[in-house]
């Protein structure tokens, strides 16, 4: 009863936690440990009746494609009425301010990390320049941010201390089925850093193997050089198809016509396997087998999985499993043994680098039959490339009905393609 009321609960979490995401744009919201603090930023103008300065609690982190996270913050500005008519005009944005009777206004997302220049207008001529600058030394302790994109590869940026940077990453395969060695792609930025020609952030890195990249940029606060190196560690090959193992105790309850066994402590032997299609398909198979010298339970599927969404800046995803079982079954020695094929559906929902824990995952999946035959499967697994699995599962047809849960330690086996 324990085991089915801890499944209950996440799956309650699992409801609540998919009512919850957010998107801008071309963008999505992202949430980065770094500390940010605009106090860290100047805003360098002219005019002595221009009043401009951030909102502090607008800070929000933007994600696009490259999965390099940036901050943007919401600047206002301010101007007398007298200099009316006036409008900004910010990376071919052309935005109109709002007025009053002392007073015009407008508020505008600005990026701490690439800022563009703000041009004021006062109807065809300049009337100031808007400029956000990184001072030399942020006082934020917690400047750095390599994104868990980054973290399986062990991506390493090296060269500076006290400036703020950001660093994401996006594998791409090369090569054809079979063959497919890694690409990363590196995105870096940081809002002092230049290339010597004055080029200005995000940067990117390509690394094809764990040859280290060497470059030289400039620190346009303080014009000093700045030696940087990107390295990562990346594996020669990747495979698509992956095998996995698993091994543990099972506590077994069987029931046929008026014959009852259990709970019996029984070993369980299970094997996964997965042959990726995309970074959001593939196709996934499994098989778990409690067994005796009498008795039989053989349970195995072949799913097709897709990611149906992703919340948390993509650390949760909820994907379907789409496919068909098969189910081998013996009571007790000198009983037939029963094979059928059923087609419950399921879905699974993955947490990536839960609680902190960077490189591990934590997932919930169940599957439930689409028929009025009793199934239910349901597991929490947790771990890495070793994993730990609770699984619960029963079963039932017209004369037999069994009942079982256990914990197994999953480990990897082979790759292949």
């Amino acid at each position: 009863m324990r085991i089915k009321l801890v499944f209950l609960l996440f799956s309650f979490y699992s409801a609540c936690v998919f009512a919850q995401a957010f998107s801008i744009g071309p963008f999505s919201l992202g949430q980065a440990s770094v500390d940010l603090d605009v106090h860290d930023f100047n805003i360098e103008k002219s005019h002595a009746d221009i009043e401009a300065f951030f909102l502090e609690d607008t800070i929000q982190w933007l994600r696009p494609e490259n999965n390099l996270l940036t901050p943007r913050v919401l600047l206002k500005i301010n101007i007398p009425k007298k200099y009316a008519p006036v409008y900004f005009k910010i990376d071919q944005q052309v935005i109109f301010p709002a007025g009053n009777e002392s007073q015009l206004s407008t508020q505008l997302y600005v990026n701490l990390f690439t800022p563009q220049n703000i041009v004021i207008y006062q109807g065809d001529k300049v009337l100031d320049t808007i400029s956000i600058t990184a001072k030399s030394v942020a006082r934020s302790k917690l400047k750095q941010w390599i994104d868990y994109t980054c973290l399986p590869y062990e991506v390493m940026i090296t060269g500076f201390e006290q400036q703020y940077t950001s660093t994401g990453c996006k594998l791409h395969r090369v090569g054809s089925f079979g063959k497919e060695t890694p690409r990363l792609e590196i995105a870096f930025s940081s809002p002092n850093l230049t290339t010597p020609s004055g080029d200005h952030p995000p940067f990117l890195f390509n690394l094809q193997d764990n040859s280290a990249v060497e470059t030289v940029l400039i620190n346009k606060a303080t014009k000093e050089k700045v030696n940087v190196t990107v390295s990562a560690k990346l594996p020669e090959r990747l495979h698509r198809l992956k095998f996995a193992g698993g091994l543990g105790p099972y506590s077994v309850t069987n029931n046929y016509n008026l014959n009852t066994k259990g709970p019996d402590i029984l070993p369980s032997y299970m094997l996964y396997g997965k042959l990726e299609l995309s970074e959001t398909s593939s196709f996934k198979a499994f098989d778990a087998l409690v067994y005796d010298s009498k008795s039989l339970f053989n349970n195995s599927g072949l799913y097709f999985s897709y990611d149906l969404a992703q919340v948390f800046d993509g650390q949760v995803i909820l994907g379907a499993l789409l496919g068909f079982q098969g189910l081998h079954y013996k009571y007790d020695e000198g009983y037939p043994t029963e094979f059928e094929v059923i087609y419950p559906q399921g879905f699974e929902l993955t947490y990536n680098h839960p609680f902190g824990l960077t490189n591990r995952y934590l997932s919930y999946g169940m599957f439930l039959s689409t028929t009025q035959e009793l199934y239910r499967n349901m597991w929490l697994r947790f771990g890495s490339s070793v994993f730990y699995e609770l699984n619960y599962i029963t079963w039932g047809s017209d004369i037999a009905e069994i009942e079982m849960w256990g914990l197994s330690v999953g480990f990897p086996l082979f790759k292949a393609f």
